[in-house]
């Protein structure tokens, strides 16, 4: 969510501040307290501070933030807040929000997915030692655990047969990165499939520096499973060939979402198998800012 705050930042070429805070428990719960109460907090927040022109917050849970420094600071600043707060959009002054979640506003500007906080341009070849003599680099993104469902380890073991079966179809080196919502077990299960059966294969460390996003400088194919749609929109917007894995329990919006990428032409379904096509790029971060700086007449 706070990658989602700095792209939204660095596309309005503002200097910008992270301001990291755990907002109390009721605010959390009950977002319009903002509005009556917490005054100290907003206090906190601004003290020997220059007054922000805008205040971006991301997520349900930081909502009540950006409603209690609105009531305090008024018009002294702008609130955008991004992804929807289940609240009235009133409560700020722009909200943006995915196109599948279907809400709409004066004040909402509506994306195909989620910004992204970075450019191809921008990533660092910290990783070129990984690919050697020309082999095919696919770069396996995992996920896990979320609010929709928790991965069983069948899902896990049945992904790794399929990428297993892709990555030998081609002779590609096979990297997997993980995040922080893939159980260890998951992990095992992976390694232990993988490491039995393809001779160029590395799981990713994350305990020093997570490799993501640079590792994609050196990536040719990506597949990403479908609980993350921020690395979907992410890597979608990049001209690297980019398969999305189902998890079974995939449904809903998600879905919808990753029907619509397909039929853009932005991304394939992962089966088994990994191939070039014609990739269109996902343009959020483009369109999104124009509409922004249009709201804001900027």
């Amino acid at each position: 969510m706070e990658k989602q705050s700095i792209a939204l930042a660095i596309l309005l070429k503002k200097n910008y501040e992270i301001i990291k805070i755990n907002p109390p428990y009721l605010l959390k719960l009950i977002p319009i307290l903002g509005k009556f109460c917490f005054s100290g907090i907003s206090q906190k927040l601004i003290n020997n501070k220059k007054i922000p022109n805008y205040v971006i917050t991301c997520g349900k849970r930081m909502a009540g933030l950006s409603i209690l420094l609105k009531s305090t600071l008024k018009d002294k600043i702008k609130t955008i807040h991004i992804q929807n707060p289940k609240l009235p959009s009133n409560f700020f002054d722009l909200v943006i929000i995915p196109e599948h979640d279907k809400v709409k506003g004066l004040n909402i500007i509506q994306t195909k997915g989620a910004l992204s906080f970075f450019s191809y341009s921008q990533l660092k070849n910290d990783y070129g030692y990984l690919k050697k003599n020309n082999t095919n680099i696919v770069l396996l993104m995992v996920g896990g655990k979320n609010k929709r469902y928790t991965p069983q380890s069948i899902d896990y073991l049945n992904l790794s047969l399929k990428v297993i079966e892709a990555i030998k179809k081609i002779n590609a080196k096979l990297l997997v990165s993980v995040s922080r919502r893939t159980s260890k077990k998951a992990m095992r299960i992976l390694d232990e499939s993988f490491s039995k059966n393809l001779k160029n294969y590395q799981m990713l460390s994350i305990s020093d520096k997570n490799p993501y996003p640079d590792i994609l400088k050196i990536s040719d194919y990506i597949i990403v499973t479908s609980d993350s749609v921020n690395m979907i929109s992410e890597t979608a917007s990049l001209s690297i060939p980019l398969f999305v894995y189902n998890f079974p329990k995939e449904s809903g919006k998600i879905t919808i979402f990753l029907n619509d990428l397909e039929n853009l032409g932005i991304i394939k379904f992962f089966q088994n198998s990994i191939f070039k096509y014609k990739k269109q790029k996902l343009k959020t971060n483009k369109i999104t800012i124009s509409k922004v700086n249009k709201f804001l007449g900027i």
